[in-house]
């Protein structure tokens, strides 16, 4: 067959507009694997854009463009001899087979198969511990075609060396003939082997959604069948809404290895029999021994390199949890643990969203993955969300669905299928489904209190200063619980200050029935050096470890904040509406008094632009600091982290809309810290339906202590025992 390299050309820069047009994320990995040797690749057939994605793939990544198995059905007229010069091979094509030895043979072209003979479409690929795949209304084996001719290729080639050993030229002279050939190539052809390449393709996200393409598509053409929809559907959503595809390339299997390990082959070769015909060898038994098990070792490699995302084990936690209903927070904490055993499980492959800090999922603020995936869930009625209870549609998960529509009805039951060949993560999966909700969430509590622990242990030790840094207990946060407390607080401490700067509120609100975790925000508690260069964003992480905390502790809490920290609080409760039973902000600022604050910005900028050019002179990155309580706070006051604050107040001030839970603003009448006016206007443009302000009479900005403090912390106690 000769293959058009202008055709060629022409779709690779078709599909490179395309894939970039249609937000394709294409991550090719492994491809330091594939051998410069002639190469049979097997991959996974999920989609029908694989028979045009990954031959493009091959020519983009490996710079060789492979010849592949299409159905019978798309060499029609025209249609097939476009599909020829593209280097497809009909397999109802006589000479099927000839063609691809003679591509392995020569090296000239690799060669694409997928094994399953099919697209797996509820990848459902394991049955009694085999692969089975579904097959007009039973299951069977993968097909082995793939296995045998690779192996042949090898066989024919370990032959032709043989013959040339012995001289003899007419063996040689028929097997050019029968496989096409040309006998200058003998050489070439020794010197090589052949190796199949098993290939994982993985798509995130996978949803079966009308598009344009679905519905311009069903504009035009009437009664398109259950099964062409859905295909449109799927796979017309990954090209107009966006889709990573994650493709492996594993390890290369030799097939020379299988020859050189088996007497009977060497027998076989020994008897100077041609083997010119496909059936001479299948039904061999030690060959047919060899093709099963190197078929087995390839399908074993494809599965394994499956990327594993959030939806795998969003799927497969909620399909195999043994109640029809379940805590959301025992959900979400559940898939965050088997995140974090899969590194344990010796999972290799993982979308790179599982790369990056998994708490997110805990703090109840938006979590992309997770609401889309929820959201779908509940559109497609696989499941209802009342009150915090994922409640699955047993009907929906009982049911056994066509093969041609799956992806449709049950989706979470294909992401489910698809890692279940992952045989160490399913086990831990399974062991993580039979823990109960109590010891989970002590678990969740256990590790971030050691987290926590470690962070500020850490920071501490790195940045300490002699005659500067504050001792240990100063900075470190804690946590006071009663036994058998059923309410809670999560107190924050301001800027350049410590969790001793909230301590007497904590005291007093414990004494008063209430567990108390005293927050640290990153930065803090350490040296000014520390905080120079943290950004708000750590603050507010900060807190929301502390939220992850309380909330595996306590069922009802409020959380209260001083200065920086009322905005961070004020911040949470805009985040997550509705998940705590009161939010405090006590002399929260959305404007400063001192006027040089609008000035740190530009100041950074000049620290920045003085860093560039390597400047040593004329920085201004510290300003003194004159406090009220020093044995708390810093001495010195960092203008990076000033400027930090202002973009702290400028993102609250435009959240404060979004807070809908019961709302307590303290303000100190004449705050010289704090322009008294960011009391008024965070409870004017707070969403609250129910809120309070109080202003109390000082000219300190730190009412916690000293004359104030009994005030503060009656009206405080006052608030929380009216929303409890």
């Amino acid at each position: 067959m000769e293959l058009s390299n202008r055709l060629i050309k022409t779709i690779m820069v078709s599909l490179d507009a395309l894939t970039q047009a249609a937000r394709m994320d294409i991550r090719v990995h492994g491809k330091e694997n594939v051998p410069d040797q002639p190469v049979l690749y097997v991959i996974n057939h999920f989609t029908r854009m694989e028979t045009i994605l990954m031959p493009y793939i091959v020519k983009k990544y490996i710079k060789k463009f492979p010849v592949s198995l299409a159905d019978k059905g798309f060499f029609g007229g025209k249609m097939g001899d476009f599909m020829s010069r593209l280097g497809a091979i009909s397999t109802a094509d006589p000479n099927r087979d000839t063609i691809l030895i003679n591509s392995l043979l020569t090296g000239n072209n690799p060669v694409i198969i997928f094994p399953e003979g099919q697209m797996i479409k509820d990848k459902k690929l394991i049955e009694k511990g085999k692969y089975m795949i579904f097959n007009i209304e039973t299951r069977r084996p993968p097909h082995m075609g793939a296995a045998r001719i690779a192996l042949r290729s090898q066989f024919l080639r370990e032959e032709l060396r043989l013959f040339r050993q012995k001289g003899d030229k007419a063996s040689i002279k028929q097997l050019a003939a029968h496989f096409g050939f040309n006998l200058k190539d003998v050489e070439k052809i020794l010197k090589q082997e052949t190796y199949i390449v098993p290939v994982n393709i993985t798509y995130y996200p996978v949803r079966a959604r009308e598009n344009v393409i679905s519905k311009l598509v069903g504009r035009f053409v009437k009664d398109i069948s259950e099964r062409f929809k859905e295909e449109l559907q799927t796979e017309g959503s990954m090209i107009t809404r966006g889709v990573d595809i994650d493709i492996n390339f594993g390890q290369a299997i030799p097939m020379k290895k299988y020859i050189e390990a088996s007497a009977s082959l060497h027998k076989m070769l020994s008897n100077e029999k041609l083997y010119l015909h496909p059936g001479e060898l299948k039904y061999a038994v030690p060959f047919r021994k060899l093709y099963i098990k190197i078929m087995y070792k390839y399908m074993e490699s494809i599965y394994a390199m499956t990327t594993v995302n959030h939806d795998h084990l969003f799927s497969y936690i909620l399909a195999k949890y043994g109640k029809n209903k379940i805590c959301e927070d025992d959900f979400k904490n559940r898939v965050f643990l088997a995140v974090d055993n899969l590194r344990r499980c010796e999972v290799n492959n993982y979308h790179t969203s599982l790369d990056k800090k998994q708490f997110y999922l805990l703090t109840d603020d938006y979590h992309k993955n997770y609401e889309r995936f929820i959201d779908a869930s509940l559109a497609e009625g696989l499941i209802t969300l009342d009150d915090g209870v994922i409640q699955k549609n047993s009907a929906r998960f009982s049911k056994i669905y066509d093969f041609h529509t799956i992806r449709k009805d049950n989706i979470i039951e294909v992401l489910r299928n698809e890692i279940e060949p992952l045989k160490n993560l399913t086990k831990s999966l399974n062991k993580l489904m039979l823990l109960p909700d109590a010891y989970i969430r002590q678990k969740i509590k256990n590790h971030f209190m050691a987290l926590e622990k470690k962070l500020f242990t850490d920071d501490y030790e790195k940045y300490y200063l002699e005659k500067e840094s504050k001792p240990k207990n100063i900075g470190r946060p804690f946590f006071w619980k009663h036994l058998f407390g059923k309410k809670g607080v999560i107190l924050v401490h301001g800027y350049m200050a410590a969790p001793e700067e909230i301590r007497p509120l904590a005291d007093y609100l414990y004494k008063n029935g209430y567990s108390i975790y005293g927050a640290r925000l990153r930065g803090h508690g350490t040296a000014p050096e520390d905080l120079a260069q943290i950004r708000w964003e750590k603050w507010y992480d900060s807190v929301g470890r502390a939220y992850i905390i309380m909330k595996n502790s306590l069922k009802h809490f409020a959380i209260a904040g001083f200065s920086t920290g009322g905005d961070i609080a004020l911040l949470q409760a805009a985040n997550k509406p509705g998940k705590f039973k009161a939010v405090i902000s006590i002399n929260a600022p959305l404007k400063l008094q001192n006027i040089s604050s609008k000035f740190a910005s530009a100041i950074v900028a000049w620290n920045k632009l003085l860093t560039t050019f390597k400047a040593k002179k004329g920085k201004m990155e510290f300003v003194v600091n004159d406090p009220e309580n020093p044995h708390i706070n810093y001495l010195r006051n960092p203008v990076s982290g000033v400027g930090q604050l202002e973009k702290l107040m400028n993102v609250v001030e435009d959240r404060l809309k979004n807070i809908t839970d019961p709302l307590l603003v303290i303000q100190g009448s004449d705050d010289p810290v704090v322009n008294p006016a960011s009391g008024k206007d965070i409870y004017k443009k707070a969403g609250a339906a129910k809120k309070k302000i109080f202003t109390v009479k000082s000219e300190r900005h730190g009412i916690l202590r000293g004359k104030e403090a009994e005030e503060v912390n009656a009206k405080v106690l006052e608030f929380l025992q009216d929303v409890f």
